[in-house]
């Protein structure tokens, strides 16, 4: 998985995190481009299983890091 993504190229993953799941400045200040975090901000605002949150968030990571990568 492209775990590092999400942390590394944070700041251009936050407007699509909040479009995705509309998030909050403060939800997304908290999370600071950890995975775990995002997992667990899931779980508490959407009520996901953890298992259902982490799939979520590692095909947001997906999608996204292709997307960098074909635009590279």
């Amino acid at each position: 998985m492209h775990h590092d993504v999400l942390r590394t190229r944070w700041k251009q993953f936050r407007n699509e995190l909040s479009f995705r799941w509309q998030l909050t400045s403060d939800e997304l200040d908290r999370v600071q481009g950890k995975r775990d975090h995002l997992v667990v901000l899931l779980e508490q605002r959407y009520g996901y299983a953890r298992r259902r949150a982490e799939r979520e968030v590692d095909l947001f990571v997906n999608e996204v890091a292709d997307r960098l990568r074909r635009a590279a």
